[in-house]
């Protein structure tokens, strides 16, 4: 028996011209990092949210419920 591993949310190829809409409307930069793949974006998001107080965007637990601290 084989099984398949699939992703949950496949990555989704978007146009030269999306990009080149971002970098009008938000700037080279961003267009830039939304060009990144997906795993080095949330590589990267990771780094931020676990060495700066950050909102807890990434954790199960919403921050109204204190990102699951006490519900561990």
């Amino acid at each position: 028996m084989t099984i398949r591993v699939v992703p949950a949310e496949p990555e989704i190829e978007y146009s030269e011209e999306y990009y080149e809409t971002l970098a009008r409307t938000m700037g080279d930069e961003s267009a830039a990092w939304a060009r990144l793949p997906r795993e080095e974006r949330e590589k990267e998001l990771r780094w931020y949210h676990d060495n700066f107080n950050t909102p807890d965007d990434l954790a199960i637990w919403p921050p109204e419920l204190d990102g699951g601290v006490s519900n561990a």
